[in-house]
């Protein structure tokens, strides 16, 4: 019996599911004039897949014994091996579907600090909680490994500044940051509303990695001014900055973000003298590679860019 079976195991995954599902029909149902019912088949349809479906597999399903059928041992078999090949098939399809609504399948993306926790953090667990049924996973990291990434395809999309030209990759701006001075509220030039390069002569600045964008961009326009009156210190967090500063170790330079100060603690103030901005957005390859989910979380992305480009100050109503 167990090689009959075999035999059978094989002869299902070559089956018509249209007729497997009839065939559960009637052995839940009992009856085959329920089952087309409850399939809206006519009832000569019943019997004809049924027909077909035992002189394909090459044994007896039912028995019949006047109105009533009877399922037979190979029939009582099938109908479990049906029950839960049709389950897995209406599972396949309800995943698919979500897939194709944006309600399922995976999202990969990444974004630089601190965009990253101080913007973009609120919009994704909105979307986490209106799509609970798509694996989402968010990194953080530098542009030019974001923008790497991206386009080798281990990320979907990424939120940085411009890629390279050279890895021709798609770029939707969303908002421009500026860089400032962080500071104590009590350090001697708290009072002044922009602080010129000039000022920060003789203290010790605390700036991101070479790697970073915000870093790149200070010393950039720097070099543009032609000055470069104090000497730096590398740290790998704005947090870890922020902190440091709050400790009244010297100053900071990092994006305008009202969010970074602290109330009665640190201020951020621009620069007079110069004008260091970078543009971030969003880097894809191509949408038409994307899925749903990802479209639909890149446009929740955007809408809060677009928020921001349209406020008087881009970044500090943003966060408001």
């Amino acid at each position: 019996m167990n090689v009959l079976f075999e035999f059978l195991k094989q002869r299902v995954m070559n089956m018509d599911l249209r007729a497997l599902k009839t065939f559960e029909a009637c052995v839940r149902l009992g009856h085959f004039q329920k089952a087309a019912e409850e399939l809206q088949y006519a009832p000569s349809t019943v019997t004809l897949q049924i027909q077909r479906l035992e002189a394909d597999l090459g044994v007896s399903l039912f028995v019949r014994d006047g109105k009533r059928v009877i399922v037979t041992e190979a029939g009582r078999w099938l109908h479990h091996e049906a029950s839960a090949l049709l389950k897995s098939v209406r599972s396949m399809r309800q995943t698919v579907s979500d897939i194709a609504e944006g309600d399922g399948g995976t999202i990969r993306f990444a974004a630089i600090e601190p965009i990253a926790s101080q913007k973009l953090a609120p919009v994704v667990a909105n979307f986490c909680r209106t799509h609970p049924k798509v694996q989402l996973t968010m990194e953080v990291s530098g542009s030019k490994s974001i923008a790497e990434r991206v386009r080798s395809g281990e990320l979907d999309f990424g939120v940085c500044s411009a890629p390279s030209a050279n890895l021709m990759l798609e770029f939707e701006p969303l908002v421009e940051e500026k860089l400032g001075v962080m500071m104590r509220a009590d350090h001697p030039l708290a009072n002044r509303n922009n602080i010129a390069t000039g000022d920060l002569a003789g203290l010790t600045v605390l700036v991101k990695e070479p790697t970073c964008i915000y870093r790149e961009l200070w010393e950039r326009t720097v070099c543009l001014t032609g000055k470069n009156p104090s000497s730096c210190n590398e740290v790998g967090s704005f947090f870890v900055i922020q902190q440091m500063v709050k400790e009244a170790y010297s100053v900071g330079i990092v994006p305008m973000y009202g969010s970074l100060e602290l109330e009665g603690s640190l201020i951020i103030r621009p620069f007079a003298d110069m004008n260091p901005v970078v543009a971030l957005g969003i880097v894809y390859k191509d949408k038409a590679f994307l899925g749903k989910a990802s479209l639909l979380l890149m446009d929740a992305i955007q809408a809060v860019g677009l928020t921001a480009k349209n406020s008087g100050h881009p970044i500090r109503d943003a966060l408001k």
